[in-house]
């Protein structure tokens, strides 16, 4: 047998495994690949996905120096895109990176870069479900800002991002509510609510964030930690909704120890953890002056007669 009859004896068992609506066997074997080539473009434009991706694979199996080794790569990421579900998102994400490891210079290496964001854009759940393909999402759209900052794709990639953000950042607010109102866990809530604070704080969400934080820091009795950031809410937010909850809030604290005045003259208090400060020098002693030293007194000699 010779090899084209093998390869095309190869080409029927893919063909038979796979399935397809309109899968044309002739062309699906041909030792062209321009026709294998125009047969895939033919069943996408059906939308028959199935059959297009066995023609572009016999373009990537059968014709590694054809021209249309690049697109047919991608298009095999785009038939699984089309063709939607998890799985296929899945399946999208592994052959536009297959791509862009083989071809990162590749003129349309942004487009596999977006699409595979994209990818993972489509499996992201609601805010009170897993997170994990929004955050795979948000770096694959953040790669594509910092590798291709030219690409046409920039501005679609910045709103996508946008909205990564808000839902991570609503997952962090629904369970940090949830322990704060459920479990009655300040210290847990105020982790999630102080994420937000860090690393979104352009949550559409964030008067409420820092009135929840004022709560649960008062709840845990740290009424100086909570104060400033009630004192934000009302400097950054001063039509927000919670702002008389946190004045009614705030009139629940004690009132602040104000630091006791210092006596004129005294010596400042060293800070708390500090060394103890030396003591003055002492002042210098002028040292006693010694007397001179009395000569013994001599009687003077008798006179001579």
């Amino acid at each position: 047998m010779t090899r084209r009859a093998l390869a095309a004896a190869a080409a029927l068992a893919v063909a038979a495994a796979c399935g397809g609506k309109h899968l044309d066997l002739e062309s699906l074997s041909s030792s062209s690949d321009e026709i294998v080539w125009d047969a895939g473009q033919k069943a996408a434009e059906k939308k028959d996905w199935s059959s297009a991706r066995q023609y572009y694979k016999r373009i990537i199996d059968a014709f590694p120096q054809s021209q249309h080794q690049p697109d047919a790569r991608i298009a095999i990421g785009d038939t699984y895109y089309e063709e939607g579900g998890t799985g296929n998102y899945v399946l999208a994400v592994s052959a536009y990176r297959e791509f862009l490891t083989l071809y990162p210079q590749h003129p349309r290496a942004d487009y596999a870069q977006f699409r595979a964001a994209e990818s993972y854009f489509k499996q992201k759940n609601s805010y009170d479900r897993d997170q994990t393909a929004t955050k795979q999402a948000l770096d694959e759209y953040d790669r594509l800002l910092d590798v291709y900052p030219n690409s046409t794709y920039i501005e679609e990639a910045r709103e996508r991002i946008k909205t990564c953000r808000q839902m991570m950042a609503r997952a962090h607010h629904q369970v940090g509510f949830f322990y704060q109102k459920t479990r009655k866990s300040w210290r847990a809530a105020i982790a999630r609510y102080q994420t937000i604070l860090t690393d979104y704080p352009d949550y559409e969400k964030l008067d409420e964030v820092l009135f929840r934080m004022g709560q649960c820091m008062a709840f845990a009795g740290r009424y100086a930690e909570a104060r400033p950031h009630l004192a934000r809410l009302r400097s950054e937010f001063p039509k927000s909704e919670f702002l008389n909850e946190a004045d009614q809030l705030e009139k629940t604290f004690p009132p602040s120890t104000p630091a006791a005045p210092s006596t004129p003259g005294a010596p400042a208090a060293a800070p708390s953890g500090a060394p103890p400060a030396a003591p003055p020098p002492a002042a210098p002693t002028t040292p006693p002056t010694t007397p001179p030293a009395t000569q013994p007194t001599v009687p003077p000699p008798p006179v001579g007669r």
